[in-house]
């Protein structure tokens, strides 16, 4: 992706919301500071261990990542609890 391409995707996205689906379907718009649950051992954090979101940011490679404690982390090793 070019520069140019990714400053204009930034503009459609927030550090202080992500968009979800929950269970039943239904669109919903979570802000931060937001529950997450570590799937795996990741570094200091234990799995199964809860941590707060406080913000969102997205990659260069446009993947969600999540910073917790000031320290990033890419979505897919936490599950949102609702």
């Amino acid at each position: 992706m070019r520069k140019k391409e990714y400053v204009e995707l930034l503009k459609y996205s927030s550090p202080n919301s992500i968009w979800i689906v929950d269970h039943m379907g239904h669109l919903k718009l979570l802000n931060c500071p937001f529950l997450v649950i570590s799937k795996y051992e990741i570094g200091e954090l234990k799995k199964g261990d809860e941590f707060s979101v406080s913000k969102v940011r997205l990659s260069e490679d446009l993947k969600v990542v999540y910073i917790i404690e000031n320290n990033p982390f890419y979505y897919y090793h936490f599950e949102i609890t609702i």
